[in-house]
């Protein structure tokens, strides 16, 4: 399912995400960035390299997915960009069992 990733009310990009861990509500997608993503890029890259993950104890993550629903996983939200890889990888977990269903489903 396609989904907007935002800092705050900053959107950084889009991902088509998938079911990676059903049992632990989670999901997980490369972020195909856009131009305002360069404002948080050297941040998000350093968390990484420190900690080998940037999540909502970093910024305000939001996730938005295309029907316009917002999601709230108990488990967060964290984007993985290491310096050396091009992929920049989104990945949430605690999600509800409905919305997962939701996600697998959608095209």
């Amino acid at each position: 399912m396609k989904a907007s990733i935002y800092i705050g009310n900053d959107k950084l990009g889009e991902v088509i995400f998938s079911v990676i861990d059903e049992s632990m509500g989670g999901i997980g997608g490369q972020l195909i960035v856009n131009k305002k993503y360069k404002e948080y890029q050297h941040a998000i890259i350093e968390q990484c390299e420190t900690k080998g993950i940037s999540n909502i104890d970093d910024f305000n993550y939001r996730i938005l997915l295309a029907d316009n629903s917002e999601l709230k996983p108990k488990g967060g939200i964290g984007i993985s960009h290491l310096k050396q890889f091009e992929e920049i990888y989104v990945e949430s977990a605690g999600i509800d069992q409905m919305t997962i269903d939701k996600i697998r489903k959608y095209k």
